[in-house]
């Protein structure tokens, strides 16, 4: 992921998310817009997906509040 971050960070602005951070393999986190919704999300996913050539997930920040959120969530580094 990180070979790819700036044309992943340019993908996720088109749909609407901002501080993209790296989780885990395969794992993203980032701040989507008010005005997107999950769809925007799983579209950007597979088109992540697409450039990477693996399965990828993209999790909002509001998974955070969440109770027992994985270590790697909270975690997360941009990229």
């Amino acid at each position: 992921m990180r070979a790819h971050a700036q044309e992943l960070v340019a993908l996720a602005a088109e749909h609407g998310i901002h501080d993209l951070r790296f989780a885990s393999p395969g794992r993203l986190l980032g701040r989507v817009d008010p005005d997107r919704d999950a769809l925007d999300m799983a579209e950007f996913a597979v088109a992540a997906g697409h450039l990477l050539g693996a399965e990828v997930s993209l999790l909002s920040d509001a998974v955070l509040s969440k109770p027992n959120v994985s270590a790697d969530l909270l975690n997360a580094r941009s990229l």
